[in-house]
């Protein structure tokens, strides 16, 4: 009988999804840098915009948090419940989460209320 981790597949599926939103955020803070020279010219686009790149800048950070802090403990990650590693892992998986919703709405956002 081969030995399981319990938990194991949630935790390969979970630095899949941080794996994917940090390259997503890396994608469309290089889409905006492309056009930044055009999207500037949209009516409140300079503040949106940092604003935008920051939230996606905390997502791709947060992500690559959450992924060492789970490839480090991947086989022991039930013992670290209630540790400061734990705390650090929710922290930066919520941030993650929120940073790319946060870029991704402020996106749409400045791109539909520039729509004529």
């Amino acid at each position: 009988m081969e030995h399981v981790i319990p938990g194991f597949e949630k935790r390969k599926v979970t630095i899949d999804l941080l794996k994917h939103l940090a390259t997503l955020s890396l994608g469309a803070i290089a889409l905006i840098a492309s056009f930044l020279q055009a999207l500037t010219k949209l009516e409140g686009a300079a503040g949106l915009l940092v604003s935008i790149v920051g939230a996606f800048f905390l997502c791709i950070v947060a992500s690559v948090i959450s992924a060492l802090i789970l490839l480090g403990n991947i086989e022991n990650a039930v013992k670290m419940h209630g540790t400061r590693t734990h705390i650090l892992l929710r922290i930066s998986l919520l941030a993650s989460v929120v940073g790319f919703l946060v870029g991704a709405a402020g996106l749409a956002y400045l791109v539909v209320s520039n729509v004529t």
